[in-house]
């Protein structure tokens, strides 16, 4: 549908970043408008506070104190020009050393309609065919990974890993229902999303093959594209996947890396958003589950001490990490979120005393 109000801007995170209002659309140009740009995502990002400029030196040392940002902003807004957003009443604003998006644009972002959309999917019930009209809403738009050209900045990636693990939850979900309802007009559209959203998760490509080959769907099979074996090199961990310190403080939530170090209050920022997205669309629960799936997964690592570190310790401890990570992830996950949140609940609960037998050898 065209945007014909004045203040109306909708916005794409997924894939390549762009803006779109009644005067036309515009997209990111990382060779050329790199810096203004990358300005404008985390602006977009963070839409509904105000950044200050020493977060944004945090994040970006290389980049220079207030005076290179406001020459990064007066870039910016000559680049929002042919939207019409440029100038002091635009888009950005600027004030006491704080950025912020002008509140009198409506912004219709890509990200609220996905979280919308699965907001909605968990409460429609399994035989309802609008879940399924749902599910084809968020594939539509998930056009690409979350600011894709942006590459691996620190910021960045916790937010791409998330929605991530959002899609492949989408996809087993939009099979689930179609196998339900024996309806496949999602299936098209989880075909083309699925090497782009999830191109190394290999048990997701198995599923769906196993989905088309159930279906009789050979076309599909035939030409659907599969990695069996993941990109890159195995074994190599991110830096950002290495976890010191997990702080848990009311309703927020913080991952503290191990190069944090370096820029504290780079890391604590991006590291917090995420799982606090988690924790309120969730509860307790939720998170909980997450921090279990990525210590079985090897990709969090609890180091230092803290009041969730030393309540997933415990039950780590009686289960054994060994015996945590040989059980099946969502088992795994289960169990020890469960344990944690008793242990959260009374420090002197024993998780010993709930945990499921071993196996005779």
């Amino acid at each position: 549908m065209p945007i014909t109000e004045k203040y109306q801007l909708r916005v794409t995170l997924f894939g390549a970043a762009s803006l779109e209002n009644h005067l036309g659309r515009m997209e990111e140009n990382p060779s050329r408008q790199s810096q203004p740009w990358l300005l404008l995502k985390y602006l977009l990002v963070n839409r509904g506070r105000e950044v200050r400029q020493e977060e944004l030196t945090a994040l970006w040392p290389e980049s220079g104190g207030e005076s290179a940002g406001r020459v990064r902003l007066s870039r910016l807004r000559e680049a929002l020009t042919p939207l019409g957003l440029d100038g002091k009443g635009g888009l950005v604003q600027y004030g006491a050393g704080a950025y912020r998006l002008n509140p009198r644009y409506a912004l219709d972002v890509d990200e609220d309609r996905i979280t919308a959309a699965l907001d909605q999917l968990r409460t429609c019930p399994l035989k309802d065919p609008a879940g399924l009209g749902l599910c084809m809403e968020a594939l539509t738009l998930f056009t690409g990974p979350f600011l894709e050209k942006t590459g691996q900045a620190p910021w960045v990636l916790p937010y791409r890993d998330y929605y991530q693990r959002a899609f492949c939850g989408l996809a087993r979900e939009t099979l689930r229902r179609s196998r339900q309802l024996e309806d496949g007009r999602a299936v098209p559209l989880l075909l083309q999303r699925a090497p782009v959203m999830a191109p190394e998760d290999t048990q997701l490509h198995q599923e769906i093959r196993r989905y088309l080959e159930e279906t009789g769907r050979e076309i599909d099979l035939l030409r659907y594209p599969f990695p069996l074996q993941p990109k890159g090199r195995a074994g190599k961990e991110k830096p950002h996947e290495i976890v010191k310190k997990i702080i848990l403080e009311g309703d927020r939530v913080f991952f503290i890396s191990a190069a944090s170090d370096r820029r504290p209050l780079c890391y604590t920022r991006w590291e917090a958003l995420p799982f606090t997205r988690v924790f309120q669309l969730e509860g307790l629960h939720g998170l909980l589950v997450a921090v279990a799936r990525g210590i079985h997964q090897g990709t969090l690592r609890t180091r230092a001490d803290s009041k969730l570190t030393r309540a997933l310790r415990k039950p780590l401890h009686a289960l054994t990490l060994e015996r945590f990570q040989a059980m099946e992830e969502e088992e795994a996950a289960e169990l020890l979120a469960a344990l944690t949140e008793k242990v959260l609940q009374d420090p002197d609960y024993d998780p010993a005393v709930d945990l499921p037998k071993k196996n005779p050898c």
